[in-house]
């Protein structure tokens, strides 16, 4: 494992996996760009080609380039590996059997069972034709992986156990159910007569399925997902999403659609920057995903007012996370798949003048063709709770503006009724997970630049005499206690100082460091004997009172020499 991680770090620089995700800018010998971890303006986030590193000064993360795909793209460490080998053209060397972990069984068996669920497709002519006539091709299919569970109750738990997997493993991976009847000894298959959407993670491993049921009765649900299991996340996991993601960066917006059958079509069409939720309602799990790659949202929905209040929670928790959202204007009870059947470029039109969700909302009242006092009413119910809770006041004004026109009413009767608006009950509130970062002590900061600066230059003789200066001022025991206490943050400090000092005389920068560093320290020191004089007093101590005193003097002269020597620096 550790020589293929060296193989990938030796074949892939650090700015070019980064800023397939960040648009970085030189800055000096390091790269500068907008932290994707967290909403921020001013660019605090710094990549170093040198040291094959990453930092966020403002949310505090960091660390090479594996650990940044990791977190990025919401993978653990051997899928990151996985997508990085694939980049630089590596082949992973072999795990052996006994050290795979339980998620790489579960894996595994999911992988089995697509190529299982395709070559049964392969066989069955009726079920193929029925994907055809749906309008999908042969290569959309293949493309996607799509596969068919025939109706029977084993098949696939009987063939995967030939294949050396055991029962228990196909129930963990979702595959296999186990019946409460007390007479049923063995489990069954979850999916049975169904065409199967295999879901990917995104570095594209399959994780989950979600199955359409092919020729059934009313009884019968349309669609069965996989349950949740140590690799499907469904709050986490987009349908889609390994496929979109490169050219939802590259066309800066992404498209939301909510069924497999609608993604594939859209894909199909094109609009290869959809996504699909995965058997669950939208979260804020996968907004965050979306958001690290734009800023733009589209959500493709029937043009009907009733849809689109039920989508209130979606479309809050999107403004919430500072998205823009739009919605694509579709034909009345017609979804992407149906349309893209009939016409594509119809498709591609509605994508293209996709409105935001207030002028969407307008125009759906005008189709419903309601006039005077009704149309008012109307307003105020659908319209005026999204408007009331627009961050921006400019915002408001375009759309009051847009509403006074439209009904002509003066604006001034339109924002009185606004005021009088309650916020929808149903708005959920964005949980705030970033943890602030720690406030440090000016001695604290000192000490990590020092640090940062002496550690940046190991092994140069600028080091050699920074260690002699540190031994003078802690001493052996504490300077080790130090190096301890800060060596997790290495990388940020070491970056952090080359930052601040890069071009300059790095002697003089060190001398002030120790300098400001030593009267940290006596300040301390000192606030510790004022303390100690207040006690004295309170208590009476005499004898205490004048030791402390007299330290407190020793300290304030220390510190004024101190300053006098940094003068002459």
């Amino acid at each position: 494992m550790s020589s293929s991680v060296e193989q990938i770090k030796a074949k892939l620089d650090i700015v070019e996996v980064v800023s397939a995700y960040v648009k970085l800018e030189k800055a000096g010998v390091n790269w500068r760009g907008r932290c994707p971890f967290h909403n921020e303006k001013t660019p605090s986030f710094f990549v170093s080609p040198p040291r094959g590193s990453y930092h966020c000064f403002g949310c505090n993360k960091g660390g090479d380039m594996i650990s940044f795909v990791q977190d990025i793209e919401g993978l653990d460490f051997v899928g990151a590996l996985k997508l990085l080998a694939d980049k630089a053209g590596i082949e992973l060397e072999p795990f052996e059997r006994k050290n795979r972990d339980e998620n790489d069984k579960l894996r595994r068996v999911l992988e089995t069972a697509e190529i299982f669920y395709r070559n049964n497709l392969a066989a069955e002519k009726e079920v193929v034709k029925y994907l055809l006539d749906r309008g999908l091709t042969l290569e959309t299919i293949k493309k996607f992986g799509l596969g068919f569970a025939r109706d029977k109750w084993r098949e696939l738990g009987d063939f995967l156990n030939d294949k050396g997997f055991d029962s228990e493993v196909l129930e963990k991976a979702g595959l296999s159910v186990r019946s409460s009847s007390a007479h049923a000894s063995r489990p069954y298959d979850r999916f049975r007569n169904r065409v199967m959407f295999p879901i990917r993670d995104q570095a594209g491993r399959v994780v989950g399925f979600s199955g359409r049921i092919f020729a059934a009765g009313d009884d019968v649900a349309k669609y069965i997902n996989s349950p949740q299991t140590a690799v499907f996340d469904k709050s986490k996991i987009l349908y889609g999403f390994d496929l979109a993601k490169q050219e939802i960066r590259k066309r800066d917006f992404v498209v939301l659609v909510e069924g497999q059958v609608d993604l594939v079509m859209s894909h199909q069409a094109g609009a290869i920057n959809t996504v699909a939720t995965s058997g669950t309602a939208l979260t804020e799990e996968h907004l965050k995903l979306i958001k690290r790659l734009t800023d733009n949202l589209i959500l493709a929905f029937d043009f009907d007012l009733a849809g689109l209040k039920a989508s209130w929670r979606a479309i809050n928790m999107a403004r919430m996370l500072e998205l823009n959202v739009k919605i694509a204007k579709l034909p009345k009870n017609t979804d992407p798949a149906d349309l893209i059947k009939q016409n594509p470029v119809a498709w591609t039109k509605a994508v293209a003048e996709a409105a935001h969700y207030i002028d969407f909302m307008i125009e759906a009242l005008k189709q419903e063709g309601k006039t005077g006092l009704d149309l008012t009413l109307a307003v105020n119910e659908y319209v005026l709770p999204y408007l009331k809770v627009l961050g921006k006041k400019m915002e408001q004004a375009h759309f009051v503006t847009k509403l006074s026109t439209w009904l002509g009413l003066p604006e001034q009767a339109i924002w009185q009724d606004l005021d009088k608006v309650q916020v929808l009950s149903e708005m959920p509130a964005v949980a705030k997970t970033q943890t602030p970062p720690k406030i440090r002590n000016r001695q604290e900061v000192i000490e990590e630049r020092i640090f940062g600066l002496w550690w940046g230059n190991e092994g140069k003789e600028f080091w050699l005499k920074g260690l002699e200066l540190l031994k003078d001022l802690f001493g052996d025991e504490l300077l080790a206690k130090k190096e301890k206490e800060l060596i997790e943050q290495k990388d940020r400090l070491i970056l952090e100082a080359e930052l601040l000092y890069g071009d300059k005389d790095l002697n003089k920068v060190f001398a002030e460091l120790l300098s400001g560093l030593k009267e940290e320290m006596k300040k301390a020191e000192l606030a510790f004997f004022m303390s100690q004089v207040k006690q004295a007093e309170k208590a009476g101590d005499e004898k205490l009172l004048e030791l402390s005193l007299k330290k407190c003097q020793e300290l304030s002269a220390a510190i004024n020499e101190n300053r006098k020597e940094f003068n002459k620096l």
